[in-house]
């Protein structure tokens, strides 16, 4: 996938590694989108990719911190990148119906029309990319 940068912004942040860290980086993560002028009114995809990708950095990958960045690509996706300390990355694994767990990335490779995983020296990052352009792109603020 060719991500050309255009109206390039771009924020970062860590967070403890614990549960109540989710809801804190959900709803900045929605804050600081709207504050660059995004002109939709629903970020409801961007909203669960987001809580999902931090979400499990914090259960599965342990460590101290979780980090977080966003940044605009291609007028109107913003990249979300999710850094932990755990080295390895599980894709997928077989669930029943009955579990409680196993969907999330199944969400996201649905709501994400590009994600991926990265290695890192000491952990790795987690990537996806979310279109939130209402109809008339950036900074409309109408639909």
């Amino acid at each position: 996938m060719l991500l050309v940068e255009t109206d390039f912004r771009q924020v970062s942040w860590f967070v403890p590694s614990r549960s109540e860290a989710v809801s804190y980086v959900r709803h900045r993560a929605v804050a600081e989108v709207r504050a660059w002028g995004v002109g939709r009114d629903d970020l409801l995809e961007f909203e669960l990719v987001v809580t999902e990708l931090v979400t499990n950095a914090v259960v599965h990958a342990g460590g101290s911190a979780v980090g977080v960045s966003l940044r605009t690509v291609a007028a109107g996706a913003v990249v979300i990148r999710v850094s932990d300390s755990c080295p390895g990355f599980v894709s997928g694994r077989a669930r029943r119906d009955g579990d409680e767990h196993g969907r999330g990335l199944v969400m996201v490779r649905r709501l994400a029309p590009g994600w991926w995983w990265e290695p890192l020296p000491d952990g790795k990052v987690v990537c996806a990319v979310v279109d939130v352009r209402g109809r008339g792109g950036w900074g409309d603020g109408d639909e």
